[in-house]
């Protein structure tokens, strides 16, 4: 499994934290992409890891989810009143991948309309680094979102429900504080996936349907050189998904339960106490925001 090396901070500073000083123009640390990395394809607006047969999932020949490992991006302050955005593009695949048996087609989340008539909350492609998001760089960063790299089996009344309306945030959070950076994926406990949309007798790759996400965000603090981090682990069912308005703080949680549950390592560029110290922490609220951080949509 992939390890991820992200620059991050104490949460609410309940436990002493030196000054971490590394590069980037608007952040204050280091870029946080996660590294060592697997598969590796990066995007205008984003970068993934995907799964690969390294048979590092506890299968004996190896075997590949069809989803990424994690999805890394940047969202910055967009100096507009709404962002430029055109009709979603189909799907595309990645043909390489396809062939030695890595990435699906469409056709591997493609029911029938019956079928999705009776059963409304079944899994559809789920973005993790979202369109209207990456349209801020422009329609063709937006565009590059619908690729199955960028996408795992989610329901559909939480992808269109709660994880939608965090997406948001996170954006709100960038025009409020100037940028954050996000890691975010999937999590399949002991890597045995519960269950896979694809169906093998028509030829269709085996996708396999993660337990939860996880989110990560990063953004600079006024401890300067010490970032502010919040870690969230979303189940694909939970309570208080058909309530408005969302309760996100009920699904705050630690950097060490996301490495405990996806076999990940985050933070591995700070000291071995200041990693540890920030690790083990759990934010008790989220960031401020303001209605007018929300910054919407608008036909290009």
């Amino acid at each position: 499994m992939s390890k991820a090396d992200l620059a991050g901070g104490c949460i609410n500073f309940r436990c002493k934290c030196n000054r971490y000083d590394g590069l980037g123009s608007i952040f204050l640390v280091e870029t946080p992409i996660p590294k060592p990395m697997d598969i590796v394809r990066e995007f205008r607006a984003f970068t993934i890891s995907y799964d690969s047969k390294d048979n590092d999932d506890n299968f004996k020949n190896g075997e590949a989810f069809g989803i990424p490992e994690w999805v890394a991006y940047e969202i910055k302050k967009y100096d507009g009143d709404c962002i430029p955005t055109k009709k979603r593009p189909k799907w595309f695949a990645e043909e390489d991948l396809i062939e030695i048996g890595i990435a699906p087609k469409d056709s591997s989340y493609v029911y029938s309309r019956a079928w999705r008539k009776n059963h409304p909350d079944w899994y559809i492609r789920g973005h993790l680094c979202m369109k209207l998001i990456a349209e801020r760089l422009g329609n063709d960063a937006g565009h590059n979102t619908h690729t199955f790299l960028n996408a795992v089996p989610q329901r559909n009344r939480f992808n269109g429900g709660i994880w939608l309306d965090l997406e948001y945030l996170t954006a709100a959070w960038a025009q409020k504080y100037g940028s954050v950076w996000v890691i975010t994926g999937p999590i399949v406990i002991d890597e045995m996936p519960s269950g896979y949309i694809g169906e093998t007798e028509k030829n269709e790759m085996p996708v396999a349907i993660p337990d939860a996400l996880f989110k990560i965000v990063v953004k600079n603090s006024d401890n300067e050189g010490v970032p502010d981090v919040l870690a969230f682990i979303y189940p694909q069912i939970g309570p208080g998904y058909t309530l408005k308005p969302y309760r996100h703080e009920r699904y705050l949680t630690s950097v060490d339960e996301i490495e405990t549950l996806t076999g990940l390592d985050f933070l591995t560029s700070l000291s071995d106490d200041i990693e540890s110290c920030i690790e083990k922490q759990i934010a008790e609220k989220l960031w401020s925001v303001e209605s007018d951080d929300f910054i919407k949509a608008c036909r290009d």
